[in-house]
């Protein structure tokens, strides 16, 4: 997928702080590293600002979304185009680490939680210390 492309997409904003921002303060960031396995489709790209980017580094996506809140919250909210698999791993590991809900929580709470979206209102409701039966409507 072109650069182009994926910032149109992404409609210019970074999925780590939720600013819009010109094409060239943006970068590509990949959910999972290419050294890692990961590829260039684009369920595996997203829109990150430089900043971000940098601020992310090397690090691993989950262990970056588990030091930075704010990140973790937008990334689950803009991350709209994200393999549904990768967002699982993201989850299961934010789990494991401790910051987020149970594994089974994340990622089967909501009749088999499969968007970004419906991951970010879970972390959200654990952030407000709330629980899952509000989803169970939906």
């Amino acid at each position: 997928m072109k650069r182009s492309a994926l910032f149109a997409r992404d409609g210019g904003r970074c999925v780590y702080c939720g600013l819009v921002f010109e094409p060239d303060a943006l970068s590509v960031d990949h959910v999972q590293p290419r050294m890692r396995g990961g590829d260039g489709s684009p369920g595996n790209l997203v829109t990150a600002c430089r900043g971000c980017n940098a601020r992310k580094g090397g690090r691993p996506l989950a262990q970056f979304l588990a030091e930075e809140p704010e990140a973790r919250r937008n990334f689950f909210a803009l991350a709209r185009y994200v393999w549904p698999r990768h967002l699982k791993a993201v989850a299961e590991e934010l789990a494991r680490r401790g910051v987020a809900g149970a594994p089974t929580e994340l990622v089967e709470g909501v009749r088999g939680l499969r968007s970004s979206e419906a991951i970010a209102r879970l972390l959200q409701m654990q952030d407000r210390g709330t629980d899952n039966s509000e989803l169970e409507g939906e």
